[in-house]
């Protein structure tokens, strides 16, 4: 039977589920330089081993209310498209397997469907959302345009 391995992150009142093959390390908050002209939850950026890390509040990007990071709060890093990125967490909570047969897929076309969600996972007695890492940071990242929309292309 397949199984998913999750790292279980809490933001704000809610526990998420972020797959644990894309997670690198998780880290303790510190502070970052600040960027111009950025998406509202990139925090900025700070140095990883050499490495320039983007970090992202995963507060504004979940429709949760934002608060100045804190000691407390938790840089879970993780690599989308071979590039390291950050997204601030409250709190990181477990790594668990789910059971495919425990997981709703938001490709079958449930009407829970979400932009940001790949599933919906059972566990134990709680329903956790399987977050979709490429869609969180979607048109995010300092270095990518922003998706143009119809009306922008009209426009140009």
């Amino acid at each position: 039977m397949d199984r998913n391995d999750a790292l279980l992150i809490n933001v704000g009142d809610q526990t998420y589920a972020l797959p644990l093959l894309q997670i690198q390390e998780i880290r303790g908050w510190s502070p970052v330089s600040p960027l111009p002209n950025t998406d509202p939850a990139c925090l900025g950026v700070l140095n990883l081993r050499g490495h320039v890390l983007p970090v992202f509040d995963a507060r504004p990007i979940l429709g949760k209310p934002t608060a100045a990071p804190t000691p407390q709060d938790v840089i879970v890093v993780a690599v989308m498209n071979d590039k390291p990125l950050g997204l601030l967490v409250d709190s990181v909570s477990d790594i668990i397997e789910i059971e495919a047969d425990k997981i709703s897929r938001a490709d079958q076309g449930e009407a829970w469907s979400s932009g940001l969600v790949d599933g919906i996972a059972t566990v134990g007695e709680r329903l956790v959302p399987l977050l979709a890492l490429q869609k969180l940071t979607r048109n995010r990242m300092p270095d990518e345009a922003p998706a143009q929309t119809p009306a922008m292309i009209e426009a140009a």
